[in-house]
C-alpha cells in the first residue's frame, strides 16, 4: 500500500473533502516519486480519513447554482473530478465570493492534476479567508506536487500555527520530510503527534515509525 498525503479524505460540510481516498486513488495523489522512493521499503502506513472546519459559505447563491454545487460536491466524491472541476468552474466565476465553491475548485483540480489552476482556486480561497489551517494544509500538498517542497513546508507551518492540533497537518509534514526529504529524524516526531492526536488507532503508521526508529539507530 503507498502513503500518501491525508486530506482528501475529508467530511462534506457545504464543500467536499473526501476527495480521494476511494476515489482520489487508493488516498491521495498516487505520486511516481512515493512509488520510487518506497520501492525499498516492505512497510508503508495507512492514511488516516480526517474531517477538516473552515467555514460555511459566506454568500448566498441562487437555487439552480446551489443545486449545481451539491451535484458538483456529489461528482467529486464518486471521483468525477473532471466534471466536478468544470461544473466548480462556472459556479465560481458566477459567484466570486463564495469560499467553499474554490476550496473543492481546488480539490477538483489537485485530484486531476491540474496543478495550475488547483493553485489558482487555493490562492483565491486563500484571500478570501486567509487564516485557515485547512486552506495552508491544501496549499501545501499543491506545492508539494509541484515539487515546491520548501514552499510546502512553509504552508504546513503555517496551518500548524493555525491548528496545531490537526493530525492530517502533522501527517502531511511526516511524509514531506520522510518521503522528499528523506529526513526521518524530523520525519518520527511529526508521525508520532499524529499517532497522538488521531484519536483512533492507525497500526500501520505505529509500525511504519518503529521501522523508521530502527533504521535511524542503525545510521
Amino acid at each position: 500500500m503507498k502513503r500518501i498525503p491525508v486530506f482528501l479524505a475529508m467530511q462534506v460540510n457545504g464543500y467536499v473533502m473526501k476527495v480521494l481516498l476511494t476515489l482520489y486513488f487508493p488516498r491521495l495523489i498516487l505520486l511516481l516519486a512515493i512509488s520510487i522512493l518506497l520501492s525499498a521499503c516492505a512497510t508503508v502506513s495507512k492514511s488516516p480519513s480526517p474531517t477538516s472546519q473552515i467555514i460555511k459559505k459566506s454568500v448566498s447563491i441562487s437555487e439552480k447554482d446551489s443545486l449545481d454545487y451539491v451535484q458538483a460536491v456529489a461528482d467529486l466524491e464518486k471521483g468525477n473530478a473532471k466534471v466536478a472541476a468544470i461544473s466548480l468552474g462556472k459556479i465560481a466565476e458566477k459567484n466570486p465570493g463564495y469560499l467553499d465553491v474554490w476550496v473543492n475548485l481546488a480539490i477538483a483540480n489537485y485530484t486531476v492534476k491540474n496543478i495550475a489552476d488547483a493553485q489558482r482556486a487555493i490562492e483565491y480561497a486563500d484571500k478570501l479567508q486567509p487564516a485557515s489551517a485547512d486552506i495552508n494544509n491544501i496549499k501545501g500538498l499543491i506545492c508539494v506536487e509541484s515539487g515546491q517542497y520548501k514552499n510546502a513546508e512553509k504552508n504546513y507551518l503555517n496551518a500548524l500555527k493555525l491548528d496545531a492540533k490537526n493530525p492530517n497537518i502533522h501527517y502531511n509534514m511526516a511524509l514531506l520530510y520522510d518521503l522528499y526529504y528523506q529526513n526521518i529524524a524530523k520525519a518520527i516526531p511529526y508521525y508520532e503527534s499524529y499517532l497522538l492526536l488521531a484519536g483512533q488507532k492507525d497500526e500501520e503508521t505505529e509500525a511504519w515509525v518503529q521501522e523508521l526508529k530502527q533504521t535511524l539507530k542503525r545510521e
